[in-house]
């Protein structure tokens, strides 16, 4: 597997995605394109009336479930020796987390004037649920597509993970805490993030991350 892994195509994704992003950031400085992310974030919140799916949907993309898990993960790492693993997991979480607060600040967009469903403070754009669950769930779905060997099922994982990622993206908007280009923005610069530290990790360890899960 590691023969078809090649950082520099990483990169390239990596820098694709946050150029994506930029233009994202950019869109949401344009009147007419601010217009229409209001209005489509108005028209998708609470709609369905079905909170407690999305409030639960809210909670696993979030910081209350992703250490617990990341613990119980690293435990399971060092059981089998596999320090790598948790490393770069934990590097991955606490890096994207801390990513997503420099561009909060930087950005300091405004959240929706609605009346949210969950509390949420600071700045908006990006969405850190979106951009941490895009990191967190990716890596994992990443780390599946390497141990498992049958393709369709290797798919099938990932299809699922992309669908769980998705949905915590909505959840936030139907919550009416975040803009839909600030969960676009955020699962763009999330999977950038991903994609980069896959490339160093993979570079710099000469593979040790993948020979330390199979």
């Amino acid at each position: 597997m590691i023969n078809y892994i090649y950082p520099k195509t990483m990169f390239k994704a990596s820098v694709v995605l946050f150029l994506l992003f930029l233009i994202v950031a950019l869109m949401t400085r344009i009147e007419v394109m601010e217009f229409w992310d209001k209005r489509i974030g108005e028209n998708l919140y609470r709609i369905g009336d079905i909170d407690r799916f999305f409030i639960f949907l809210s909670i696993i993309g979030s910081k209350l479930f992703f250490y617990p898990a990341l613990v119980i993960i690293s435990i399971c790492s060092f059981i089998k020796r596999n320090w790598f693993l948790a490393l770069f997991l934990w590097i991955n979480l606490l890096g994207v987390r801390w990513l997503n607060t420099l561009l909060k600040i930087i950005f300091s967009r405004d959240r929706p004037s609605l009346d949210q469903v969950v509390e949420a403070g600071f700045y908006s754009f990006p969405s850190g649920h979106s951009m941490n669950s895009m990191a967190f769930y990716g890596a994992i779905a990443c780390l599946c597509y390497i141990l498992i060997n049958k393709i369709w099922l290797k798919n099938t994982l990932m299809i699922c993970f992309l669908f769980l990622i998705s949905l915590i993206g909505l959840s936030r908007i139907y919550l009416g805490v975040h803009y839909p280009l600030d969960v676009l923005g955020g699962f763009f610069m999330g999977a950038s993030w991903l994609l980069f530290l896959l490339g160093v990790w993979i570079k710099i360890s000469s593979g040790e991350l993948i020979r330390s899960v199979v």
